[in-house]
């Protein structure tokens, strides 16, 4: 028996010879061109919307929560060194020797890891740029208040035929040796430090507790019994 081959018409196709064109037409409109209704599609051939959502979220919220992490450690990292621990030097407490070794009406000692001067003023010293007429220990920021400044003592400066005075190098604004200005651009006198003595004499300079100087800075100086007199 002579085995019949069966072809399938072709979209498009004119009809085949020997078939009527409404057998044709219903052979192509019988054809499935869709999926039927509830059948299944293949997890590759669909998405879900709101999974996709969830998932651009998920990554979304990872990308800036480590972000954050990342800067908050940084920025403890940062605060960690900037922390002041077991300050030395200006800004915490500084020895100054004993209130001995500071002569009345001498020259002022500077000490430069502090950033000040030290004088024991002779109220007996009555000119221009001296003591004002104070007694005791006084302890001067040695910034100039203009603009910052490393001010010297000048043992050799001659001001107004007076010799002996605290002057700026870099504007000229000129201080008495209690640090009261009287010459230049400096808005004020400069500042002085507070100072404590323990009973054995022992001078420590707190160079963190500073007071804006004024004309009052000979008054600020502290007496102290073993003071040279």
């Amino acid at each position: 028996m002579a085995t019949e081959t069966r072809e399938t018409p072709e979209i498009g196709s004119s009809p085949a010879a020997g078939v009527s064109g409404d057998a044709w037409n219903q052979a192509i409109a019988t054809r499935k061109t869709a999926e039927a209704p509830g059948a299944r599609i293949p997890g590759a051939q669909a998405s879900r919307p709101d999974v996709d959502a969830s998932r651009r979220q998920f990554i979304r919220a990872s990308f800036f929560g480590g972000l954050g992490v990342a800067l908050l450690g940084s920025v403890g990292f940062l605060l960690d060194f900037l922390y002041p621990r077991g300050v030395k030097g200006f800004g915490g407490p500084v020895a100054a020797g004993k209130v001995t070794d500071y002569a009345k009406g001498a020259n002022p000692k500077h000490f430069a890891d502090g950033q000040f001067w030290l004088v024991n003023l002779d109220p007996a010293e009555s000119r221009p740029g001296g003591s004002g007429g104070a007694s005791g220990l006084l302890a001067l920021w040695h910034k100039c208040p203009h603009l910052g400044c490393t001010v010297p003592w000048r043992a050799e400066f001659n001001y107004e035929g007076d010799q002996g005075w605290f002057r700026c190098p870099c504007h000229g604004s000129t201080y008495t040796k209690s640090g009261v200005r009287v010459f230049g651009p400096a808005p004020r006198s400069m500042d002085t430090m507070a100072i404590d003595i323990d009973a054995a004499g022992n001078v420590v300079v707190q160079t963190g507790d500073r007071v804006p100087g004024g004309p009052d800075n000979a008054k600020r100086a502290i007496k102290h019994p073993q003071l040279p007199s």
